[in-house]
């Protein structure tokens, strides 16, 4: 999956196909996952308590209805406030290995950034993470969840499957 963005007068086309997970490994000396762990941690944690707190008592069911509600309460803003914790230079880092997949002649990290006297943060991350459900979820399940999310978080709705830049 390929997007183009947009900070300041520059465009930046990224490439979220698995290949960017081999230029991280290969630049930064390590695979990403432990780096992604406390956003994997906070969405199990976040999707464990919504689904807890749907579980039908008695017959141990998930209520559907009650977990769409249960998108509306504070477990899933919590979990968005966890996934902000994340290390600065590991959404740096991510956001350049998927530059670097798209095209192989992106600078290194450092003279990259330096070109860039802002990284709007709350444009880029819904970015990068539709491009990612999009690239590792199945198209079915892509669909529903990010549908799901735009109706539950404002600002993730200006990237649709047919969104391709953001302004920033």
């Amino acid at each position: 999956m390929r997007r183009t963005i947009n900070i300041e007068q520059h465009s930046i086309e990224i490439d979220t196909s698995m290949g960017w997970l081999f230029v991280y490994r290969g630049t930064f000396g390590h695979d990403v996952l432990p780096d992604l762990m406390p956003m994997v941690e906070a969405a199990l944690a976040g999707v464990a308590e919504i689904f807890g707190s749907a579980v039908v008592k008695g017959d141990r069911s998930i209520d559907p209805e009650r977990v769409m509600d249960l998108m509306n309460t504070d477990a899933l803003v919590d979990m968005f406030i966890k996934l902000a914790g994340m290390e600065l230079t590991t959404v740096l880092q991510i956001f350049w290995a998927m530059a670097k997949n798209a095209d192989p002649q992106t600078p290194a990290p450092e003279a990259f950034f330096r070109n860039l006297d802002q990284f709007p943060m709350d444009e880029i991350l819904p970015a990068m993470f539709y491009a990612i459900v999009e690239s590792s979820v199945s198209s079915k399940n892509a669909a529903s969840l990010l549908a799901r999310m735009r109706d539950r978080i404002p600002s993730l709705s200006m990237w649709s499957q047919s969104q391709e830049s953001t302004e920033g």
